[in-house]
């Protein structure tokens, strides 16, 4: 009888919400990655945007919607967290948008690729459409640090709802895996790199 309470016990382990708070961290230290990266002042001055910092924005945002939606169920309880994944699924189509801009322009600026040689243009009107990508890729920028500012109090709400909403044992997961992620961070400031496949919108 002994052993068959036992196994009961253990069936009854519900996996989802024992990994939740473990899938919030990961989601939270990625996001607050990403956005630190964002607000860097570099990205708004006049110096020319570099894809490499976008791309890394990218996957670390892409991080973080992965474990965004490993913490949600489609059952409706946790409806903030899975709205959320969204706003995350948002950012990234805008860090998408800004390297295609980028793309654009260093396909236009390219001397051996076709802009020149199909157009028959001059330097003067492909410095002209170069600088326009930059100029859209910038606006997009804008826009999103003015989102990200308007997001900060709801991140905020949202987060702290979850920590008020752990046992003691979710919140020991949650703080844990924030701490050894961070680590990692600190260890190796520079992520893995999202790997551009090849192609211009891709």
């Amino acid at each position: 009888m002994g052993n068959f309470d036992t196994l009961s016990a253990v069936k009854t382990i519900d996996h989802f919400e024992q990994n939740r708070p473990v899938h919030l961290a990961l989601r939270d230290v990625y996001y607050e990655r990403a956005t630190k990266l964002l607000a860097n002042p570099k990205h708004m001055t006049m110096q020319a945007l570099q894809a490499r910092d976008y791309e890394e924005i990218l996957f670390i945002l892409r991080a973080a919607r992965a474990h965004g939606e490993f913490a949600v169920r489609d059952n409706g309880k946790y409806e903030k967290d899975g709205q959320f994944c969204k706003f995350i699924n948002m950012l990234a189509g805008n860090v998408k948008a800004v390297l295609s801009m980028l793309n654009l322009k260093h396909s236009v600026e390219a001397k051996d690729g076709f802009f020149f040689s199909f157009l028959e243009v001059n330097h003067a009107s492909v410095s002209i459409q170069a600088e326009e990508y930059e100029r859209r890729a910038r606006d997009i920028v804008r826009c999103m640090l003015n989102t990200l500012e308007l997001a900060s109090a709801a991140f905020g709400e949202l987060r702290q709802a979850n920590l008020d909403a752990f046992t003691d044992a979710e919140q020991e997961r949650y703080d844990k895996a924030m701490t050894h992620c961070n680590g990692l961070i600190q260890q190796q400031p520079e992520l893995p790199k999202y790997e551009k496949r090849t192609g211009l919108f891709a």
